[in-house]
């Protein structure tokens, strides 16, 4: 039995099937609840295994914990702890479903809180303090996926539960903290409230001079991007973690390299960028590390392939204004890292017919993910993202911006489409941990692709064929960047990708894929020779 590829290119012969629109049925409870409901039924008929079903599942938590009040508030609860439970306990969702979990920490900690007020006096502390243990969890998650104003919301909560609790010690160290995250961030109308209940709590005059004058010194943050690239070498260090699902099986890999980079003046004032030492440590994360397998013991474990991690380290040149200018060295080294690839593959063949077939796979596999033009296409959309897209722009902190650009889909990477970006400029610190002064810059994104684009491409790749499937698709990628404003040299790149896609006729035949990426860049101190140490006080 052959291995069965978790790569959604490879998943093209998925999309090779047929394509077709869903459609709602008519909900015959025209009731808030009555909808809800009709809208989980109807997407757990077609596509259980959905990203849509845990979503409409926890937005359905949320509308009964928003009633969950006097008469009749325990039915409501229980209702809402049965739709929160059936997300949790899916080991499925921690895949497709990464920006979900926030989400349901976050409804936990409104459930206790809700409980507390609904039952006995005999629960309510016990409830408080689980509501403060979730609200705790929260504030972790939302900070792991970016989302810092929720975090901070969050650590509020924290605050308001163990002042029910009557824990003023602890309630008052957690608002200061959340005050602190507020000056931090730049949550200006979140401070003055908070600066106020503060002074309440502490039991002083919280007038509007009262606040005022806490708010004298609120920091206000403008950051300006200027390209200033100068000679000089940095080491820098990858790591992409992986979870995979591909028809109930979960596959964890974990891919690595270390190498380094030199920029250097090129003819004409630009710059030019090399690479050394790129395979020495280059580890593909094709075999998975961790496996997590929901089969039986009457069914054999396959052999799962993961696509090898693509290396972001082709030659190119950008010009004297940050223009890029191209790569270098597609065709070379797209044959040296393959090779080494197929190398590392062919060294771990799995015994047996069915690791021969496996390793066979991941071969083919290695040949679409590190071919030239995949290798060059993402190079030249990290440099986008990175540095191209900030040259010359001004960001006041906490205000998010808006922008369309083409961008290729998570999991199906030979495909480009325009894609809703959103960014902020998020917090000031150091370029690298331990600096001495806080003096780069954290820029957020969050990329979704356009919906009228991707129901055009869908459409297209589905009028070749008859349509007598379903086709569900589902992507968005998160990303922290931090930059040198004066420089825009990266030192740091976090990014959660996650994406979804099913096709069938009905529930039970349904082909299913899905992955949740987690990837770091680390870029050491880029240092021109006798220059100040960028990551030093200004």
């Amino acid at each position: 039995m052959s291995a069965r590829p978790l790569l959604f290119c490879a998943a093209i012969s998925l999309l090779a099937c047929s394509c077709s629109t869903l459609r709602p049925q008519a909900a015959t409870d025209t009731s808030p609840a009555g909808q809800f409901q009709a809208t989980i039924s109807r997407i757990q008929a077609t596509d259980p295994g959905s990203p849509a079903l845990l979503d409409a599942k926890l937005s359905y938590a949320g509308f009964l914990l928003s009633g969950a009040q006097g008469p009749g508030c325990e039915q409501r609860l229980n209702h809402a702890q049965e739709e929160i439970g059936s997300v949790a306990a899916n080991p499925e969702t921690r895949v497709m479903f990464p920006a979900g979990w926030p989400l349901v920490a976050d409804l936990e900690y409104r459930q206790h809180v809700a409980r507390a007020a609904c039952g006995g006096t005999a629960d309510r502390r016990d409830e408080l303090l689980a509501a403060v243990d979730a609200a705790r969890a929260a504030v972790e998650l939302y900070r792991g996926m970016f989302d810092y104003h929720s975090m901070v919301i969050m650590q509020f909560n924290s605050a308001i539960a163990l002042h029910r609790l009557a824990d003023k010690t602890a309630a008052l160290a957690a608002l200061e903290a959340a005050l602190r995250m507020d000056r931090e961030y730049g949550f200006a109308a979140d401070a003055r409230d908070n600066y106020e209940l503060l002074l309440s709590w502490r039991g002083e005059p919280a007038g509007v001079a009262q606040v005022s004058a806490l708010m004298r010194d609120f920091p206000q943050r403008r950051a300006t991007f200027k390209f200033g690239w100068g000679p000089g070498d940095a080491q820098i260090t990858l790591d992409r973690r992986r979870a995979t699902l591909s028809d109930g099986l979960i596959g964890r890999s974990r891919a690595q390299a270390a190498f380094e980079r030199r920029i250097s003046a090129d003819q004409g004032g630009g710059w030019k960028v090399s690479y050394s030492q790129r395979l020495t440590g280059y580890e593909p994360g094709v075999w998975p590390y961790e496996q997590v397998w929901q089969s039986t013991p009457a069914s054999p474990m396959p052999q799962l392939v993961f696509p090898p991690a693509a290396l972001p380290a082709l030659d190119f040149k950008v010009s004297a204004k940050g223009d890029f200018a191209g790569v270098t060295d597609a065709q070379g080294f797209a044959a040296r890292l393959t090779a080494r690839t197929d190398q590392l593959i062919r060294r771990r063949t799995p015994s047996g017919p069915e690791g021969r077939d496996a390793t066979e796979d991941a071969v083919a596999t290695t040949a679409i993910a590190l071919s030239p033009g995949m290798l060059e296409a993402e190079m030249t959309q990290r440099y986008q993202l990175e540095t191209a897209m900030w040259i010359g722009a001004t960001l006041e902190q906490g205000v998010w911006y808006e922008i369309s650009a083409p961008l290729s889909l998570p999991g199906m990477e030979r495909f480009v489409v325009p894609q809703r970006i959103e960014f902020a400029f998020t917090r000031m610190l150091p370029c690298i941990p331990g600096a001495a002064a806080a003096s780069c810059v954290e820029v957020v994104i969050h990329a979704t692709p356009a919906a009228e684009a991707l129901d055009n491409l869908l459409a297209d790749i589905g009028n070749s064929f008859p349509n007598d499937r379903y086709l569900d698709y589902a992507a968005a990628s998160d990303a922290r960047i931090v930059l040198d404003p004066t420089t825009l040299l990266s030192y740091t790149r976090e990014e959660q990708v996650y994406w979804y896609a099913a096709l069938s006729k009905r529930a039970e035949d349904r082909v299913l894929g899905s992955e949740h990426l987690v990837s770091t860049t680390k870029y050491g101190a880029s240092v021109t020779p006798g220059a100040p140490d960028p990551t030093a006080a200004r």
